[in-house]
């Protein structure tokens, strides 16, 4: 394609920043939607097992090391793995919508 006089190649399209920014919502979007189902998932799973609640607080002196630890990593390793596929998800959809892979976003 070439350049019209006057224009700047180097210069980003306006498009591709408006692309970049609708991703990083979309992304986030699914990412916080994931990390949200996790816990729910979670809780529901501890009340079934333990029959009490999760720890609200896990560093608070009343929960024992072995339910902080549980907790922590439960929802630390769920979240970031819910997370990960569903940014997967939205990138696969995005490039269903759109003819393009999600753009690169520093």
């Amino acid at each position: 394609m070439r350049a019209r006089i006057g224009h700047n190649r180097s210069m980003p399209n306006i498009k591709d920043g408006l692309d970049r920014r609708i991703w990083q919502l979309v992304a986030a979007a699914a990412g916080m939607a994931a990390a949200t189902a996790v816990r729910r998932v979670a809780v529901t799973t501890w009340r079934s097992t333990k029959h009490e609640d999760p720890p609200e607080n896990p560093a608070a002196r009343d929960v024992g090391w072995r339910d902080a630890l549980t907790w922590a990593v439960a929802i630390g390793v769920g979240a970031s793995v819910a997370r990960v596929v569903a940014q997967r998800g939205a990138a696969k959809a995005w490039e269903r919508a759109t003819g393009d892979p999600p753009p690169i976003v520093s």
